[in-house]
């Protein structure tokens, strides 16, 4: 594979950003762990190319790792209200300062994982030594690389680079990795999503059966994410699996009516005071209205495998 010089240089400040970063969380008493990058290029044997830097911290040390980021001029890209250590999501996109403008992913889970305490416990026991210019970061050893490979497989989907990396996965790491992988995934809650994604590929299929994984369907809304289907219909389905009327209005608000800090980071539109706000509000339930009918269809194609 030919990579193009900018790319390639990219990949290096990336590097760079990775040591650094973790230097930095480091000094202030935060232990990470290097999800992908660098670490998943050399442990696949690929060219692998990155956009950002996925840093995974323990669930109980994200306020202090916030709190160094901004100390340091990172500036968070999403807005505060998504930093509510109570609120359901696992990653925060960062921005370094200067003109070069490169993005740090800071982790405090995955998608699928249930158990984002253990998911950690998990990765950090296992972690590996990286270097790289200038300095070294910790990366998740076979076990650990296999596990976030088939969950990135299973979100956002089959296609694309996760499908990729689950594919040289399969074909790299030793039988024992995924032995272990689907003991990791049991032990921090997630099965369901470890087993959709191996299932999207056929020889992750064989791996999975090897493995005595149940081929019962799990939840609808991880095969429909795992399957490239409208978020429309993920957020629907992930509506009928909730349990309480609370939560299914919580995603049914998330769904129709995000905080407007939301939708200017989404819409560039929204930052154009109120009035390119509200025109925002209007193109996402456009969006989610015309998208309405494919939503249902996947809804049904969904069922059906839960009945086959």
């Amino acid at each position: 594979m030919t990579v193009a010089p900018g790319l390639a240089l990219r990949c290096l400040a990336l590097d760079d950003l990775a040591v650094s970063t973790s230097d930095l969380l480091r000094r202030h008493g935060v232990d990470s762990v290097l999800l992908k990058g660098a670490g998943l290029a050399r442990r696949l044997g690929t060219d692998r190319l990155y956009a950002d830097v996925d840093l995974l911290v323990a669930p109980a040390t994200i306020v202090a790792a916030q709190v160094a980021l901004r100390a340091a001029g990172y500036r968070p890209a999403r807005p505060p209200d998504l930093y509510d250590i109570d609120a359901s999501w696992h990653e925060q996109p960062w921005t370094t300062p200067g003109p070069a403008s490169l993005t740090v992913d800071l982790h405090r889970g995955f998608a699928g994982v249930g158990d984002h305490d253990e998911l950690w416990r998990s990765l950090r026991a296992g972690a590996q030594h990286l270097d790289l210019t200038g300095g070294w970061v910790l990366v998740p050893d076979d076990a650990g690389t296999a596990l976030l490979a088939a969950l990135h497989a299973a979100h956002p989907g089959r296609v694309g680079k996760p499908a990729r990396d689950l594919a040289r996965a399969l074909e790299v790491l030793p039988p024992h990795a995924w032995e272990a992988a689907g003991r990791l995934a049991t032990d921090c809650d997630a099965g369901p999503a470890f087993t959709v994604g191996l299932r999207v590929l056929p020889t992750g299929a064989a791996v999975a059966t090897r493995l005595g994984l149940s081929s019962t369907p799990g939840p609808s809304s991880t095969w429909l994410s795992a399957h490239g289907a409208t978020p429309t219909a993920v957020t629907l389905a992930r509506m009928a699996e909730v349990s309480g009327s609370r939560d299914r209005l919580r995603l049914l608000a998330r769904l129709v009516l995000p905080s407007p800090a939301y939708l200017r980071q989404g819409y560039a539109g929204a930052r154009r005071g109120r009035w390119g706000l509200l025109r925002a509000y209007t193109q996402r339930a456009g969006r989610h209205v015309r998208q309405l009918p494919r939503a249902l269809s996947e809804l049904r194609t969904a069922r059906r495998r839960h009945h086959d």
